[in-house]
């Protein structure tokens, strides 16, 4: 039903801050993508869904343990996630956590397995986590 893979052929990092506006994260993004000859659409509904939850992993120094995280968003409209809302929301969600992190750069979204997760209806999505 919903995409085993989400947005493998775009290139991010998590650093830089959060982003006040989606039209500013979408003019990075184009220019970060250029680099490697990407052409990023913004506009493309990646995500059939007006929710999702989102999980990633990130080093906790303090109990010196790998701690995974999860968060719940909302599309904007009733046709889905757009790939620059969805990527907006999710960079601006964990930036703070990643930014120092060595898997801080953004490799594509991988469906997971509701089974064992708290919000069985929504679909989740385990970030792909590169260095």
């Amino acid at each position: 039903m919903y995409p085993k893979e989400l947005m493998t052929n775009v290139y991010w990092g998590f650093f830089g801050g959060k982003y006040e506006t989606l039209e500013s994260f979408n003019r990075a993004m184009s220019e970060y993508n250029e680099e490697f000859s990407i052409k990023w659409n913004p506009n493309e509904i990646v995500l059939k869904s007006m929710f999702t939850t989102i999980l990633y992993s990130y080093w906790d120094y303090d109990l010196e343990a790998e701690i995974e995280n999860s968060f719940d968003l909302d599309a904007n409209n009733q046709d889905g996630f757009t790939a620059g809302e969805l990527l907006f929301k999710v960079h601006n969600q964990i930036v703070e956590k990643l930014e120092n992190e060595i898997h801080h750069f953004f490799e594509g979204f991988v469906l997971g397995n509701r089974k064992n997760h708290k919000n069985r209806y929504r679909p989740l999505y385990f970030i792909n986590q590169g260095r």
